[in-house]
């Protein structure tokens, strides 16, 4: 079974490296050292080896220094990994845990450094995600949505719910927010009878941090502390979280100015002056969408929910 297969070669990595627990790292390594396996088959698609893997985990984590024997215990990030597996496996209504699981759970934990090291070299990290259930016999365009066959409001709401996500991960305020922007669905209509009211829900969702609750997310925390402002003709784009601070007083202390996308630089500085344009652009669609047939398609249904529920928050 390749799933134990990397179990088993996560443990030796972490004797190799001598190191007195099996991490997330290790387990990054034993996927890549299963080279048949849909997981490694993922990771070579988007440009990563185990190459690649050994000298990013030899930047972010140094070698023990006693040779060790016997039983070496999971990291309590590894153990959350290996639980995920079982979800991602029962999600997709698989009966069996596969190396793709694992992958998916690696990137789902988020906090240990299989995950990290992978999200410096692939980005966003959801494309990996997106990438394994492309992998997967029988995805469908719904990202292969864990969602059974539903009602057509069944439907409409989990559109409704990635949508307002934007690309991160479907929160259970995404979905309750999407129940009751669905059209004439039965959930809307009890939870209006009970007096909910859509847009005050809406405005609660915006006021509440989710960090604390189990719809926390890394990237969502870091993208709720952004903003985009503009400064005369200057368009400025702010981050404020401590991550992102840390390397950025890190590098500008390393090369005493700001860094400008000049010279060998410029090539980076590409994606994100792609990245950024391409968001403007889907906010001014929000904004002020064009022109468009009502023909009640689900696809038209959810661009106008979605429009709905940002335009008059993006206004304030």
């Amino acid at each position: 079974m390749k799933a134990r297969k990397v179990v088993v070669t996560a443990q030796e990595q972490a004797r190799l490296l001598k190191h007195d627990h099996i991490g997330t790292e290790h387990i990054l390594l034993g996927l890549l050292d299963v080279p048949d396996s849909t997981a490694a088959n993922v990771l070579h698609q988007l440009g990563y080896d185990k190459e690649t893997a050994q000298a990013d985990i030899a930047t972010a984590v140094k070698p023990g220094t006693k040779e060790l024997s016997g039983h070496i215990p999971f990291a309590p990030s590894a153990r959350k990994t290996l639980e995920l597996a079982l979800r991602e496996a029962q999600q997709l209504h698989h009966n069996d845990i596969g190396t793709e699981h694992i992958l998916l759970a690696l990137i789902r934990e988020g906090e240990g450094v299989g995950a990290k090291v992978l999200a410096e070299r692939i980005s966003p990290i959801s494309r990996i995600r997106a990438a394994v259930l492309a992998s997967v016999e029988g995805a469908q365009d719904l990202s292969a949505s864990p969602w059974p066959a539903g009602t057509p409001a069944t439907e409409d709401t989990v559109s409704t719910a990635s949508a307002l996500a934007g690309g991160a991960a479907v929160g259970s305020h995404h979905l309750l927010e999407a129940m009751l922007r669905a059209e004439n669905s039965m959930a809307a209509r009890v939870l209006r009878e009970l007096g909910v009211d859509a847009d005050a829900v809406a405005a609660k969702i915006d006021e509440l941090d989710p960090e604390t609750t189990t719809d926390a997310n890394p990237e969502e925390a870091a993208a709720r502390k952004m903003e985009i402002r503009l400064v005369d003709d200057e368009v400025h784009l702010i981050l404020r979280d401590p991550a992102t601070v840390t390397v950025a007083r890190k590098v500008t202390e390393l090369s005493d100015s700001p860094i400008q996308g000049v010279g060998p630089v410029v090539g980076m500085f590409v994606p994100l002056w792609r990245s950024t344009n391409q968001l403007l652009l889907q906010l001014q669609r929000i904004l002020e969408p064009e022109p468009e047939e009502e023909d009640g398609s689900a696809e038209n249904k959810v661009a106008k929910a979605v429009r709905t529920v940002l335009a008059p928050r993006l206004r304030r």
